[in-house]
């Protein structure tokens, strides 16, 4: 009984020590910290406010949605959208579509025959211009369009 006793009060020893040991951890020497200092947000874009796209797949069709935003004074959005397909060599065209805007905005809705189980990519390059300075902004979304629904 003795022996069981001691070796009670042990443990709640050991579990009263492990909870009060200090653990210290090294920042790596290549990561700076900065404390208190306000960090500027910059832009991705200069004439962009922003690129949406979206990639649906119904019916044995894709429907591929765009829209870009210009900055207010932007005078002329021109794009192309691509479709691509992904296969063992990497991604093969499927489709592409070629819109323009006047103005700060340009929308873009199409559909493409598709083939379940593969995975497509929407991507757009822009040409934004605004007071006489034209960008160009790129961006891709993915989806696989699954077998079973």
């Amino acid at each position: 009984m003795k022996i069981k006793r001691v070796a009670t009060f042990i443990l709640i020893g050991m579990l009263f020590l492990s909870q009060s040991t200090l653990v210290f951890a090294e920042m790596s020497p290549n990561v700076v910290q900065y404390v208190d200092v306000e960090t500027p947000i910059i832009p991705q874009w200069e004439n962009t406010n922003d690129v949406k796209l979206d990639l649906y797949f119904a019916d044995g069709k894709a429907e591929c949605v765009g829209i870009i935003n210009g900055i207010s004074g932007t005078s002329s959005i021109s794009a192309t959208f691509k479709l691509e397909r992904k296969g063992l060599s990497g991604w093969s065209p499927e489709n592409s579509w070629k819109k323009s805007s006047k103005g700060d905005s340009l929308s873009f809705y199409e559909t493409d025959a598709v083939a379940k189980g593969y995975t497509y990519r929407l991507s757009v390059t822009a040409k934004v211009t605004r007071n006489g300075v034209t960008e160009t902004v790129k961006t891709s979304v993915e989806g696989k369009y699954p077998i079973m629904k």
